[in-house]
């Protein structure tokens, strides 16, 4: 069986994270997101895989490229224009030759991929689409089933009013190749909003799959703070770059220097080759590779990228710092994104306080 997953978008819930990155890029407790949702697939016997890419294919390609490095056999399918999730999945038609595994390329799960498969199978649907309760539904598609899990109907962003289900489409799916009977070549089509009701229109088996496992969008900067928390306090199981453990559930990587006089509690991880100095470093902090902190520093509940610097006496707090980001000394970042390559002035007050 192989997987399609759909990385084309722009991210743009992201920004300004993403106006350098792509979204299936973006750093995971300092490994790219896209690493997890290769491994995944891996762990189920699934060893090809194809890419829909779109919005700056060459930097995915560059760092992937035939996939061999992550046990895969890669290939690529680059959309000219955007096409929507539907015409994403046309445009690789070609790739498309049997049942296949079709993901979000932002969604972190750990559904077991295996028991959809033999769901899927076992229904003869045309399609099993993955749904994941949620307590607030009203910023998702939802999805109603029969008590044997036959899709009945799909509402998108409903009022509570609406609301019967808190079964939300999660963005990963089995398909039979007829599916790609319905999807025009070459339009922007959506699956969820034109695809889908077209199915059920024609009373063809549109299945559901529901799953208790974890399941989170990282399309926003809060999810995208919350995935990299829940991996540091293992409420996910993430792949963690190679590094040794100091007291206080503080895991640091190859080559990094920490001062004597830097106070640490975890759950915190640091990247390779950084110097840290001086200062106190408190929960659910993670700096990236070839980092420099200097005196008096204090840091907490952040996400600090590859290759910043940051100076004396400087306080961060509830942030999110883009790669070979530059803050000055003596300055106080709370509740702040940084895009990469930023530069913070001596003496700034940036956020909430």
């Amino acid at each position: 069986m192989k997987a399609l997953i759909l990385i084309g978008g722009e991210g743009t819930r992201l920004r300004p994270l993403t106006l350098n990155t792509l979204k299936c890029m973006v750093p995971i407790v300092n490994k790219h997101f896209f690493e997890h949702q290769l491994s995944m697939l891996r762990k189920y016997g699934i060893r090809d895989v194809i890419l829909s890419v779109c919005h700056m294919p060459a930097k995915i390609k560059k760092k992937i490229r035939s996939g061999r490095k992550y046990g895969l056999k890669v290939k690529f399918v680059e959309e000219k224009k955007p096409l929507g999730t539907g015409g994403a999945i046309k445009n690789a038609e070609k790739y498309l030759t049997s049942t296949t595994i079709i993901m979000n390329g932002d969604i972190l799960s750990d559904i077991d991929l295996r028991k959809m498969i033999a769901a899927h199978k076992k229904s003869r649907a045309i399609a099993t689409i993955a749904l994941h309760e949620v307590e607030d539904p009203t910023s998702y598609g939802l999805v109603e089933t029969t008590k044997k899990s036959r899709i009945t109907r799909f509402l998108e962003k409903p009022n509570w009013a609406e609301v019967k289900t808190k079964w939300i489409n999660a963005g990963l799916y089995v398909f039979d190749k007829r599916v790609l009977s319905y999807i025009p070549k070459g339009k922007n089509f959506s699956l969820e909003r034109e695809v889908f009701p077209q199915l059920l229109a024609n009373n063809e088996n549109l299945m559901a799959y529901k799953s208790k496992s974890y399941w989170l969008d990282i399309g926003k900067i809060d999810k995208y703070i919350q995935a990299n928390f829940d991996v540091l306090e293992n409420r996910f199981n993430f792949p963690v770059e190679s590094s040794k453990s100091l007291k206080w559930n503080v895991r640091v990587g190859r080559g990094t220097r920490v001062s004597r006089e830097a106070f640490m509690r975890g759950p915190m991880l640091i990247g390779r080759n950084c110097i840290i100095g001086k200062g106190e470093y408190n929960p659910l902090t993670i700096i990236g590779n070839r980092c420099k902190t200097g005196e008096n520093v204090h840091i907490g509940r952040s996400i600090i990228w590859d290759k910043v610097k940051i100076g004396n006496n400087v306080t961060i707090r509830n942030s999110v710092i883009g790669k070979k980001c530059e803050i000055k000394h003596d300055s106080v970042l709370n509740g702040v994104v940084l895009g990469d390559g930023a530069k913070v002035t001596a003496h700034s007050r940036l956020g909430q306080g």
